[in-house]
C-alpha cells in the first residue's frame, strides 16, 4: 500500500474473487485445499488464506501437518491444525530462480527443482538454501518432479528439448539416463520405482521402462497439450489433464484408457490431485471438482448378433424391460424372449402389410407403425397385442412423431404423409386411437417431422422438421381444413433436422443434429429465441438430452461412435463402435444397464454394458474459461462478457451462463431500466432484459451494426441467410447507452468500431434498434461514452477515444452532428475513456504508454468544444487499462502490472494494490449495491471485487 499527501488512504477490502484454479492438494485429513492466485482455500472450512504478496500458487505439497506452497520464485510453509485451520508458519521467501517442483525430504529439510536444472536444498525453518546443485545439461526445463528414494533424492527433469533427464542430485551431477521418444517439450513428470511417466506438448503420455528406458506404452486421448500427470498409489492406474479439459484416467498395465471426463470448460485443466479413490481437479473456469471413484468398478460389454433367416431386419426399439422389438423387411415384428434365447413373431407379414417399408415411434408403453398405404398399427408394449387405426387418408407415412405433453398423461402422436398434411391422433386406453385435427406442414425439401411436444398450458403445439425448422400451431382450436402454423423458424439447426422437442419452465427446448441447443418463448403467438447453447465442443449430432437420477444424460454421436455423457461431470459412461447414426438404432439406460441395438450387414447387434457414473461435486461458482473483456453492474448482479462468446450473471450465491454470441463479446453496457446491451465480433449487438427478481437474461433484439440488418428475435425464414454476413470482420470494440430525451426511444446505443466507425442508435419499446447517425474517423475505436448534456434542447454528447491516442468529442443535436472536437493526448493508443459532466465537466484516460491524463471539458454556446489537458502522471509500468471517477477527488486506475491505483486530482497515489486477476481488461465501479457503499471490480482471465 502507498499513502501520498493528499490523506489516508481508503479502506479496501477484497469481495467476490473468481480466478484460475492453480493448484490443487489433499490434506492428511482429506480436507482439499485449493490456489486461487495467491490465495489458499480450504474446501471444507471455507477459509481463505493470502500466502504470496504478488505471486499465483503453481504447487502444492503435502507432508503430515504442513503444506509447502511454490509459486514462481516465491516459497512459504503452511501449517494445518487438528480442525483444519491454516496458518503461515514460513513466511514468502523469494529464491533465485523459478521453481519447478519441490519434495519434503524430511521436516527439516526441502530440496527443489529450478528452472534451469538445478537442485537447492533448503532449511524448512528459515527456507534458505544451504547447498545448490547444478547438473551437468544445463538447459531450461518446463517440467520435472523430485523423489527420495531410500534417502537418496533422484530428480528427473523434463527438457525443452523433449528429453527427460534421470539425475542424482547428492550423489552425482552427472545424467544416468536419457529418454528418448517424445516430439514436444516436456511438461510434466512423475517416478516410480521401475516406471517414469512423462507428459508433453506432444499430446502424448508415454509410460516408460525406467530402467532400460524402453517405452512400454505411448497413450493418444488428450486433443490439446498435456499439462499434469498424477499416479493413483491405491491402484495400477495414473490421471492426465491438458488444455482440451479432458481428464483421463489410463490403466499403467495395459495403457487402456479406463475413463474420460470433461469436468471443466475454457482454457483447460491446470492442476489436478488424486488420494484414496478420490480425484480432484482445478480449472480456468474457476471451479474444484471431485470425483469419487470408490464406486466405479470397469464393467466389460456383452455383445451379441442376430441373424433372422435371411429376412433383414428394418428397425429395431427397446420396449420395457429391455426387451427388443425388431421389424423385418417382409413386415413381420418380432420380439426377443429371454425365456427361449431367441425372438417369437408378434405379427405375421400377412397381418402387419408393412412389407418393404415402415416407420414407428414410441409412446411409452404404445409402439406406433405406419407404412407405405397409410395403414397404421398400435402395439402394446407390455401385452403384444395390436389393433389397427380405421384411416381414410391414403398415402405414404414419411414419418410418425410422439408428442412429448408434459404434466399431462395424454398420448398423442403425428402421422406425416406425402402430401405435407399433419394428423394429429390421441390413443385411449383400450388400444384406439382417434384423429383431432390436420396440420399443413410448410414445404421444404425432406417435407416430415422429426419431433414434437406441447407446451406446459396444452395452448399450442410445436413441431420440428427434417430441415431443422419449427413450427408453432394451436391445439385448442376446432377446424375442417388444414391448419396453417402462427409462426415459423424455418433452418433453426440447419439441415441436418431437430432431434428432439422438449418443455421446460414454460421454456421449449430445442436439440438439433447442428450440436446445439436452444430455449424458446412462446410470446403472443410467436417463438422468440431466448437461449442458445453448446453442451460440448466438437459434437455435431445430438440425438436427445435425459434427466436419470438427476444427472443430465446427452445421447449423441461422436463420429462412428455412440456415446451418453453426464453433462454435469463431463464423463463419458458408455461408448461404442457402430458406425454412425445413420443406420436404424436405439438406446435404452435403465438405471444399471445401457442396452444399445443397432443394424449391420444385415445383423442386429447388441451391446450391453452395466455403469455407474462416478459420484462428484463442484466447489464455487462457474466463471468464465477464457479471457473477460467486459462487465457491468446491475444492483446486486454482476454481468461478464469474454472470448468465449458467453455471458455469465454472477449473483452473490450462483452464476448463470449464457451463450448468444456467435464471435467474443468486446463490451456492455446497463441501462437504468434493466436493458443490458452487449456487443463484440462480426458487428453483434444484442439487447437483453433483466427480470428484476431473477438472474438469468432474456433476449430480447438481435442487431448486425455494420450491416445495419436487424433480427427480431424468432426470426422468420425471410431473415435467415440475412442473420450474419460471413465476410463482416469488424468488430463492435465498445458500446455505451444513456436515456433518451426523445419519447420515441426507450433509450440511445452508441457503438465505436474496430474500422474507426461510430454509429447512434435508438432503441424502441418495440424491442427495435433504429440507427439515428453514423460517423468515420480513419483510427480503431477503443473506447465510447455518450451522456445527454442538456435535457431541455436534446443534447448529446459522443465521446470517443482511439488508438491513435486521440479523443474526439461529438455534440449531437436532432438527430444531426452539430459540432465536434478533438484532442490528442496520448502518444499510443487510449484504452480508457472516463467522463464526469457538473459545473466543471472533465475527461480521465488512460493509455499503452502508462500514463494517466485528467482535463478538462470547455464550453462556449452551452456546448462542450474544446478538451484541455490539466494533470498528466505516469502510473503504471506498463500498459494502463482502465480509469474510473470515484468521486470528484479521487479515480483508480488499473493496469496490464497489475496494481490497482487510488489517485488524487494531481494524480499523485495514495492507494495502491495488487490484484489477483492477470491480464485486467477493465475495470468498473457501482455505487447501488446492497452490500457496500461503493464497489469496484476488476476483469480479465477471471474476477475480482473490491468493497469500500
Amino acid at each position: 500500500m502507498v499513502q501520498g499527501k493528499s490523506g489516508s488512504p481508503p479502506a479496501l477490502t477484497v469481495g467476490r474473487t473468481s480466478v484460475a484454479v492453480t493448484a490443487v492438494a489433499i490434506t492428511e485429513d482429506n480436507s482439499v485445499i485449493a490456489a486461487y492466485s495467491s490465495y489458499l482455500v480450504n474446501l471444507k472450512t471455507k477459509q481463505r488464506l493470502k500466502v504470496f504478496q504478488h505471486q499465483a500458487v503453481h504447487a502444492l505439497y503435502v507432508s503430515k501437518s504442513s503444506l509447502l506452497v511454490c509459486g514462481g520464485r516465491s516459497i512459504s510453509i503452511v501449517d494445518i491444525s487438528r480442525d483444519s485451520e491454516m496458518s503461515i508458519s514460513s513466511a514468502e521467501r523469494r529464491l533465485k530462480d523459478w521453481i519447478i517442483s519441490a519434495v519434503w525430504m524430511s521436516e527439516k529439510i526441502i530440496a527443489v527443482l529450478y528452472s534451469y536444472n538445478s537442485v537447492a536444498i533448503l532449511d524448512s525453518s528459515t527456507l534458505t538454501s544451504v547447498q545448490d546443485v547444478q547438473c551437468d545439461s544445463c538447459c531450461i526445463i518446463y517440467g520435472g518432479c523430485l523423489v527420495v528414494e531410500e534417502g537418496v533424492l533422484v530428480c528427473c527433469s523434463g527438457t525443452v528439448f523433449n528429453k527427460p533427464l534421470l539425475w542424482k542430485p547428492l550423489l552425482q551431477s552427472k545424467v544416468v539416463m536419457s529418454y528418448e521418444g517424445h516430439s514436444g517439450v516436456i511438461f510434466d513428470i512423475k517416478l516410480t520405482k521401475d516406471k517414469l511417466y512423462s507428459v508433453s506438448d506432444d499430446r502424448t503420455l508415454i509410460i516408460w521402462n525406467r530402467l532400460s528406458g524402453e517405452i512400454e506404452h505411448r497413450l493418444y486421448g488428450h486433443t490439446a497439450r498435456v499439462l499434469k500427470v498424477v499416479l493413483m498409489s491405491w491402484c495400477e492406474g495414473v490421471v492426465t489433464v491438458g488444455e482440451d479439459n479432458q481428464c483421463i484416467i489410463w490403466s499403467c498395465e495395459t495403457g487402456e484408457k479406463l475413463s474420460c471426463i470433461t469436468p471443466h470448460s475454457g482454457n483447460g485443466i491446470r492442476s489436478v490431485c488424486c488420494k484414496n479413490n478420490l480425484v480432484v481437479t482445478g480449472g480456468w473456469d474457476s471451479t474444484v471438482v471431485e470425483y469419487s471413484l470408490s464406486s466405479r468398478n470397469q464393467h466389460p460389454q456383452q455383445n451379441f448378433e442376430y441373424s433372422l433367416d435371411k429376412d433383414p431386419p428394418k428397425w429395431v426399439s427397446w420396449l420395457n424391460g429391455a426387451r427388443l422389438l425388431v421389424q423385418l423387411s417382409s413386415g413381420e415384428v418380432r420380439v426377443y424372449d429371454s425365456a427361449l434365447s431367441d425372438f417369437k413373431v408378434v405379427m405375421s407379414s400377412a397381418e402387419s402389410g408393412f412389407k418393404g417399408y415402415s416407420t414407428y415411434c414410441d409412446l411409452g408403453g404404445v409402439v406406433i407403425v405406419g407404412g407405405i398405404t397409410g395403414r397404421i398399427c398400435l402395439l402394446d408394449s407390455e401385452s403384444l397385442r395390436f389393433s389397427y387405426v380405421n384411416s381414410d387418408r391414403e398415402g405414404k407415412i414419411f414419418s410418425l412423431t410422439a408428442v412429448s405433453c408434459k404434466g399431462s398423461d395424454r398420448k398423442l402422436f403425428i402421422s406425416c404423409q406425402d402430401t405435407g398434411n399433419l394428423v394429429l391422433w390421441e390413443v385411449s386406453e383400450c388400444l384406439t386411437a382417434k384423429p383431432l385435427k390436420t396440420y399443413v406442414l410448410p414445404k421444404c425439401r425432406n417435407r416430415w417431422l422429426t419431433s414434437a411436444c406441447t407446451n406446459e398450458t396444452g395452448e399450442f403445439l410445436v413441431v420440428g422438421d427434417r430441415r431443422g425448422g419449427v413450427h408453432l400451431y394451436p391445439l385448442n382450436v376446432t377446424s375442417s381444413e388444414a391448419i396453417s402454423p402462427l409462426f415459423s423458424i424455418s433452418g433453426l439447426h440447419g439441415e441436418n433436422g431437430i432431434s428432439q422437442l422438449t418443455t421446460q419452465q414454460n421454456l421449449v427446448v430445442t436439440v438439433g443434429r447442428d450440436g446445439n441447443v436452444r430455449h424458446l418463448k412462446i410470446e403472443k403467438e410467436s417463438l422468440v429465441i431466448v437461449k442458445k447453447y453448446k453442451p460440448m465442443s466438437g459434437v455435431y449430432w445430438v440425438e436427445k438430452l435425459k434427466q436419470k437420477g438427476g444427472l443430465t444424460l446427452m445421447h449423441y454421436f461422436h463420429g462412428q461412435q455412440f456415446k451418453m455423457t453426464v453433462l454435469e461431470s463431463g464423463e463419458t459412461i458408455f461408448c461404442v463402435e457402430c458406425g454412425g447414426g445413420h443406420r436404424s438404432w436405439d438406446a435404452l439406460f435403465d438405471g444399471s444397464f445401457v442396452h444399445f441395438a443397432y443394424i449391420k450387414n444385415p445383423q442386429i447387434k447388441v451391446v450391453k454394458q452395466r455403469v455407474t457414473p462416478n459420484l462428484f461435486k463442484r466447489h464455487g461458482s462457474l466463471n468464465h474459461g477464457s479471457e473477460i473483456n467486459s462487465a457491468v453492474y446491475y444492483r446486486d448482479l454482476i454481468v461478464t462478457a469474454g472470448e468465449d462468446c458467453s455471458l455469465i450473471a454472477h449473483s452473490q450465491d450462483h452464476s448463470l451462463p449464457i451463450s448468444s454470441h456467435i464471435s467474443s463479446i468486446r463490451s456492455l453496457c446497463v441501462s437504468d431500466c434493466g436493458l443490458l446491451f452487449s456487443a463484440g465480433g462480426r458487428g453483434s449487438l444484442k439487447a437483453w432484459q433483466i427480470p428484476p427478481d431473477r438472474t438469468d437474461l432474456e433476449l430480447v433484439s438481435d442487431y448486425t451494426v455494420v450491416s445495419n440488418t436487424h433480427i427480431p428475435v424468432g426470426y422468420n425464414s425471410s431473415y435467415r441467410f440475412d442473420q450474419r454476413n460471413s465476410d463482416n470482420d469488424q468488430r463492435v470494440m465498445s458500446v455505451d447507452c444513456c436515456k433518451s430525451t426523445d419519447s420515441q426511444f426507450v433509450c440511445l446505443v452508441a457503438c465505436g468500431l474496430s474500422n474507426g466507425e461510430v454509429y447512434l442508435l435508438g432503441y424502441t419499446s418495440d424491442s427495435r434498434f433504429i440507427r439515428i447517425l453514423s460517423h468515420y474517423q480513419h483510427n480503431c475505436i477503443t473506447r465510447v461514452k455518450l451522456t445527454v448534456t442538456c435535457p431541455e434542447t436534446g443534447t448529446l454528447l459522443l465521446l470517443l477515444s482511439t488508438t491513435f491516442g486521440m479523443v474526439q468529442g461529438l455534440n449531437i443535436q436532432e438527430s444531426a452532428i452539430d459540432s465536434k472536437f478533438s484532442c490528442r493526448l496520448h502518444s499510443s493508443g487510449i484504452n480508457g475513456l472516463d467522463l464526469r459532466l457538473g459545473p466543471s465537466a472533465e475527461v480521465l484516460t488512460i493509455g499503452d504508454d502508462g500514463d494517466v491524463i485528467r482535463s478538462s471539458l470547455s464550453a462556449s454556446d452551452s456546448r462542450l468544444d474544446s478538451i484541455t489537458p490539466l494533470a498528466r502522471r505516469t502510473t503504471h509500468f506498463s500498459a494502463g487499462i482502465a480509469v474510473r471517477f470515484l468521486n470528484t477527488d479521487r479515480f483508480i486506475t488499473v493496469g496490464s502490472d497489475q496494481r490497482l491505483y487510488v489517485l488524487d486530482r494531481d494524480l499523485q497515489p495514495v492507494y495502491c494494490c495488487y490484484v489477483d486477476v492477470p491480464d485486467p481488461h477493465d475495470l468498473v465501479i457501482s455505487k447501488s449495491t446492497s452490500y457496500a457503499d461503493l464497489a469496484v471490480l476488476v476483469c480479465g482471465k477471471g474476477l475480482q471485487e473490491f468493497i469500500m
